[in-house]
Formats: structure tokens, C-alpha cells, sequence
């Protein structure tokens, strides 16, 4: 399928803001499809001079999405989404140099696809073999990035111990995922997934037979339609807040991924609302965030030092010391969570 034909159906408004990032992920994926297709006609590349040095691969954050006033909210969701998938495609070439932050960012990308395709899920639902891959890749990326913060983060914050082999053993189990994560990017279904993502964003796929109806929300201007989802995600998200138990891990783990959605969707649309009321709410989701990061952050650690305990007896009592410091580390920062909860549960953006 050509560039042409992935973009006909961008409006103005969208290809403005969406296409160069449309045509970077584009780029990529055919390069690499490209990569393993014969060149028969296309003469052999010069030898590269030995004083050239390859340029670093950085990690690549998400550009900011403009939106526009005259923007439909179906313009705004689909400049949204080829944003989200243009920040997947960028990161590539630095996770498959095995590049931590480049991973972290590229699993960003898809937790804001995720957070989108959510928020629209009613108006715009991809088709179920669509939504299952992208669930399959967010899986795939998960332990990687896990046993990252556990071996070059948590470990390294825990004081009075030499844990030099428990770090190996984790940058081990880290390792084994990263090379895991390859056979992820080089098999047929990421590249038939980013080719679909591509295609059903910008074909506008959900468009039914004979086109939306008259009364969509996605035929009205964003600035109006989107204030709906905006509320939808501060009222689940205080929701989770009300009655929550500081000490309950899972459900702090529910609120941070409200919260975390609660963020995606005011900086979505930040271009559309009050500037000083999105940056106060950002500020104490923000805050909330890392409170909740930070805990969660020793909860999965103490699952995965659990799964080093039946290592050698060095990696087994220094796992011992360091769940031990964890679990009392986690008590503690719980404490005074409440306040904070309480404070971004009576936030809103939309009033």
C-alpha cells in the first residue's frame, strides 16, 4: 500500500499536524520490510570512511499533538493516535540496540495508544484481532523494562549491603527479555501490526459502511465532543480514589492507571482547553504519579527478587535483605498517600 493511498483520507487539519509523524512510522516499517526484500538493480552502498562513527541512538519522546480549533474530535483522534504510533516506530532502531530508555519510551508510545483507543472505545472500537495484537505487543514489552528498574533503580537505592550479584542476576533476566524483544520486532505480526495501526488511523476504518452518522460526536468540533470523554476519565479516576486503603497495592495500582489515563487525555487535548487549568491539573496528576510509581515500583520488585530467591545463596540472602528494606520502605512512603489522593480527586479540568 502506498504513502498516497494510507493518507487520503487525513483532512487538512490532520495531515498538518499528523502527516510528517504518519510518514516517519511509515518510513520505518518499510525499511524494514524493505531490508529483508533482494536489491538487485541498486548498486552496493560506499564503504563507509573508519574514522565515521555511527550516531548514537537516542530515545525519541512524543511530540506534542497541536490540535486546531476547527478540528472534529474524529480529526483530533485520528492526529492523536498516528502520534502515538509515530513514537512506537521512532523508538525501533534504539530497542533493537537493545537501548534501555529507548524501550521505556517505546512502551510509553503504547500506553498512550492504549490510553486513547480506551478513551475513544466507544466511538471508534478497533477490530478485535487489532486490539488483541497491540495487548500481545504492550505484554511482550512488559519484563524488560521491569527487571531494568529492578537492576539499575531499586537495588541500587537499597543502603548497608554489597549487592553486586543479586544486580547481575537481574541485569541477567533483563538481558534475556531485551533479546526476547528482537524476535518481537522481527516477527510478522508487529510488522502487520504497525502496517494495520497505520492503514486503520489513517483510512478512518471505523467509519461504518456509508460513512458516521449524522449525530456522531465525531462529527462535531473537539473542543466541544472531547469535554465528555475529559469527565469520563476524572470521574473513574476519583472513583478509584474514593475509599481506596493506602496500603492496598493492587488498588494503588488501579488508581495510578486511571490517573495515568486522566493525563494522556488532558495532554491530548491540552491545545483545546483553559492553558493555566491544564497545566495546575497535569502538575498534581503528575505528583500523584510518582508517589504511586515509586510504590509500585518496590511492589514489582519484590516479585521479581522472589523469583531470584531460588538462585545462588549469595543472590538468595541478598534478595532476603533487600525485600525486607523494601517492604519497610513501602509502608513508609504509603503513608500520607491519602492526602495527596484526596486533593486530585476533587481536581477537575472540565468544570
Amino acid at each position: 500500500m502506498s504513502k498516497h493511498h494510507k493518507t487520503k483520507h487525513l483532512t487538512p487539519e490532520v495531515a498538518a499536524v499528523a502527516t510528517p509523524d504518519l510518514t516517519e512510522a511509515v518510513t520505518i516499517t518499510e525499511a524494514t520490510e524493505a531490508a529483508d526484500e533482494p536489491q538487485t538493480d541498486q548498486p552496493l552502498p560506499a564503504e563507509p570512511a573508519p574514522d565515521v562513527k555511527e550516531a548514537p541512538i537516542g530515545a525519541v519522546k512524543a511530540e506534542p499533538v497541536h490540535l486546531r480549533g476547527r478540528m472534529t474530535l474524529e480529526d483530533a483522534f485520528q492526529a492523536i493516535g498516528l502520534n502515538c504510533v509515530a513514537q512506537i516506530e521512532a523508538n525501533v532502531p534504539g530497542v533493537l540496540k537493545q537501548h534501555v530508555e529507548s524501550l521505556h519510551q517505546m512502551r510509553v508510545g503504547l500506553r498512550r495508544l492504549r490510553a486513547l483507543l480506551a478513551m475513544f472505545e466507544e466511538l471508534a472500537p478497533p477490530p478485535v484481532p487489532l486490539h488483541a495484537s497491540i495487548e500481545w505487543l504492550s505484554g511482550e514489552l512488559g519484563p524488560a523494562r521491569d527487571w531494568d528498574v529492578l537492576a539499575d533503580s531499586t537495588i541500587k537505592r537499597v543502603p548497608g549491603i554489597d549487592a553486586h550479584a543479586l544486580r547481575q542476576a537481574a541485569h541477567d533476566r533483563a538481558t534475556g527479555h531485551h533479546a526476547q524483544i528482537l524476535h518481537v520486532l522481527r516477527d510478522a505480526r508487529y510488522t502487520e501490526l504497525m502496517a494495520q495501526l497505520t492503514d486503520w488511523l489513517g483510512e478512518r476504518r471505523w467509519q461504518p459502511e456509508g460513512g458516521l452518522p449524522k449525530d456522531s460526536p465525531l462529527l462535531e468540533r473537539a473542543a466541544k465532543s472531547a469535554l465528555p470523554l475529559l469527565r469520563t476519565a476524572e470521574k473513574r479516576l476519583a472513583k478509584r480514589i474514593d475509599g481506596l486503603d493506602e496500603a492496598d497495592a493492587p488498588g494503588r495500582h488501579r488508581v495510578r492507571i486511571a490517573a495515568k489515563k486522566a493525563r494522556y487525555a488532558a495532554e491530548f487535548f491540552r491545545d483545546l482547553l483553559p492553558a493555566q487549568r491544564v497545566k495546575r491539573y497535569l502538575g498534581h496528576l503528575e505528583k500523584l504519579q510518582d508517589r504511586l510509581g515509586a510504590l509500585n515500583d518496590l511492589a514489582v520488585a519484590d516479585q521479581l527478587l522472589e523469583e531470584l530467591k531460588g538462585g545462588s545463596s549469595q543472590v538468595a540472602k541478598q534478595a532476603a535483605y533487600v525485600r525486607g528494606y523494601i517492604a519497610a520502605t513501602g509502608q513508609a512512603d504509603a503513608q500520607g498517600l491519602s492526602k495527596v489522593l484526596a486533593d486530585v480527586a476533587k481536581r477537575r479540568i472540565t468544570r
